[in-house]
C-alpha cells in the first residue's frame, strides 16, 4: 500500500510540474519540484532521507539569488506540500538538518511566505 501511495504521489506532483510554476523570481516552482521530489517519501513517511533529496536541497538553497526567490520557493513548497495526502510538516521542516544544510524559512499549512527574507 505504501508503495502505490508514493506512486499516486510521484504522478500527482508530475502532473504538477506540469501545470504550474511561479513566474515572479529566477527560480521557478517547477524547478523548486524537480529537486525536491526525492523527499516526498520522507515528507509522508520519515524513516531515512535519501542522498537525491539532500542533493535537491543543497540544489535548491544554491539556486537562491534573492528573497523573492527564497518567497517563491517557500509558496511553492507550501502550495504543492497541501496537495499530498497524508504530508507530515514536522518530517518536512527536518529535511534540511538531516541534510546537513538550512532553509531560510518553516513551511506549514499557516506559513507566510510573503514574510520570507
Amino acid at each position: 500500500m505504501a508503495v502505490s501511495k508514493l506512486a499516486l504521489v510521484a504522478s500527482m506532483m508530475a502532473c504538477m510540474m506540469i501545470t504550474s510554476s511561479n513566474g515572479e523570481s529566477t527560480l521557478t516552482c517547477d524547478q523548486v519540484t524537480v529537486w525536491l521530489l526525492p523527499c516526498i517519501p520522507y515528507g509522508i513517511l520519515g524513516g531515512n532521507v535519501t542522498s537525491l533529496c539532500c542533493e535537491g536541497v543543497h540544489s535548491l538553497n544554491a539556486a537562491y539569488k534573492s528573497g523573492e526567490d527564497r518567497r517563491g520557493a517557500c509558496q511553492c513548497i507550501k502550495d504543492r506540500a497541501a496537495l499530498i495526502p497524508g504530508m507530515d510538516y514536522n518530517h518536512v521542516n527536518e529535511v534540511p538538518g538531516r541534510c546537513g544544510t538550512k532553509c531560510p524559512f518553516k513551511v506549514y499549512p499557516s506559513t507566510n511566505c510573503s514574510a520570507v527574507k
